[in-house]
């Protein structure tokens, strides 16, 4: 990475601290066009489809900014004559001007003029570096359109001091975006399984927990979240909770263990496991009671039952005996036995507890199905 040039460069320390505060871009942006007398700086990340540049990120000065509605072809669209790929790759890895990426004679350069110069922009020099495989950064700077001054040497040697960080910048912000949305599409996910999941500290602060988990933790059942972190009920089961914590987090390693917490139709049987992260542990939280509604849907498809064998089956799971199960559904006993054996016969379960196991084994018991609890 390219050292600071001086510790006191605002404009480098805003970039990288960019990566997680985006407004910091263009700051850092409006303090390049200062150093530089440009009255307009932009930085485009794209890539080349059929020879004409696709964006794919951008960030501007604030008075580019403040440009709520461009022409096309104006300096920050993908009409921008400049991001031809035969022009923009003349600009790779060096501070070029129209002069350098234009040939002579070529229509598209006094075109591209005219356009800018209804935004107010003039003279151009910029800068072209391949940050990933097939992905280039560009940076443009305009002269304000009634100054004809050409950009000194000072100037021209400062954009060529930060252009690097831009790159290196870019590649933060990226990976950090990607991180984030990365963790975003986890939770979603995490949310949508049916049983709970806390992440905590070996004293029990929680540092992260899913859906189902907050609101197994939150309805005054034996495991509840205080400002002190999770407690059971009475003193010996969060001491008893504490203890399970502190093992775990203090072993490590993939070791697995277990508690009941509660009694009667409220007990919560809890696993722990140490996380990654030295002294975080990992909880799962399903109610002993109330076995999962499963999605007939799932039943359907991943056992080749019919929609009368999955209703069977998802009543069966959740601890509803054959009796009642016929008399709900108004069908004679012999009825529910005969789709009783003929799921058996599909599925290869000899017994009905070999059934509901595997059933509760599945994917199908997992993840929760919104709007998918009825068989078309």
């Amino acid at each position: 990475m390219t050292p600071l040039s001086t510790a006191a460069d605002a404009t480098l320390l805003d970039l990288y601290a960019g990566a997680a505060e985006p407004a910091l871009w263009t700051r850092a942006l409006d303090r390049l066009c200062a150093d530089t007398g440009a009255c307009s700086a932009v930085v485009q990340a794209f890539s080349f489809d059929g020879g004409r540049a696709r964006i794919h990120w951008l960030m501007q000065d604030s008075r580019t900014g403040a440009q709520r509605a461009l022409p096309p072809g104006s300096v920050v669209l993908d009409g921008n004559p400049r991001l031809a790929r035969d022009r923009a790759l003349r600009g790779l890895n060096r501070i070029a001007r129209d002069e350098e990426l234009f040939d002579p004679g070529d229509e598209a350069r006094p075109h591209l003029q005219q356009q800018l110069a209804t935004l107010g922009l003039g003279r151009f020099i910029g800068t072209l570096q391949e940050v990933s495989n097939g992905v280039f950064l560009g940076l443009a700077l305009h002269r304000p359109v009634g100054d004809h001054s050409d950009f000194s040497a000072a100037q021209v040697g400062r954009l060529a001091s930060v252009a690097p960080h831009i790159g290196q910048a870019f590649v933060l912000t990226e990976r950090l975006r990607a991180t984030l949305l990365l963790d975003e599409q986890m939770c979603a996910h995490f949310n949508r399984l049916r049983c709970g999941l806390v992440i905590c500290d070996r004293a029990g602060q929680v540092k992260w927990l899913n859906d189902r988990a907050d609101a197994l933790l939150r309805r005054g059942g034996p495991l509840q979240l205080g400002a002190s972190g999770l407690r059971a009920r009475s003193n010996a089961e969060t001491d008893m909770l504490l203890r399970e914590l502190a093992a775990a987090g203090a072993a490590g390693g993939p070791g697995v263990r277990y508690l009941r917490l509660g009694h009667g139709a409220e007990t919560l049987h809890v696993a722990v496991q140490a996380a990654a992260q030295p002294s975080t542990v990992m909880l799962v939280l399903t109610p002993a009671q109330g076995a999962s509604d499963i999605s007939p849907n799932a039943l359907v498809k991943m056992f080749d039952l019919t929609p009368a064998e999955a209703r069977l089956v998802g009543a069966l799971v959740t601890g509803t005996t054959l009796e009642q199960y016929a008399t709900h559904r108004g069908i004679s006993i012999g009825t529910a036995r005969g789709q009783l054996k003929q799921v058996q016969a599909k599925t290869g379960a000899r017994r009905q507890p070999d059934l509901v196991r595997m059933v509760l084994t599945s994917a199908a018991a997992h993840l929760l199905s919104p709007g998918d609890h009825a068989v078309e």
